[in-house]
């Protein structure tokens, strides 16, 4: 039986995967997904890379590219907006 983090590991080798997505996927919260997250990212090994496909505002269309954290920003930096785009995530 594989661990939720090796699952996770698994469902971002198949395609790119949002935190929602992931946490509707293993019927776990959307917190829970961000720590396991955090240690798949660690964990990945070379020629792997975890891959962050930025947020983007809905508003100004602003994308979060220097963005190194995995949790979703609370508002654009350009219009102060809160309707981001979340980022998702995959492993090549």
């Amino acid at each position: 039986m594989q661990t939720k983090r090796q699952i996770i590991a698994d469902l971002l080798m198949d395609e790119s995967q949002t935190l929602q997505e992931l946490s509707s996927l293993l019927h776990i919260s959307m917190k829970e997904v961000l720590n396991h997250l955090e240690h798949v990212r660690k964990s990945v090994k070379k020629p792997n890379k975890f891959i962050i496909e930025p947020a983007e505002c809905l508003n100004c269309g602003f994308v979060f590219r220097e963005r190194s954290k995995i949790h979703t920003p609370g508002k654009c930096p350009k219009c102060r907006n809160t309707h981001i785009h979340e980022p998702s995530y995959r492993i090549e």
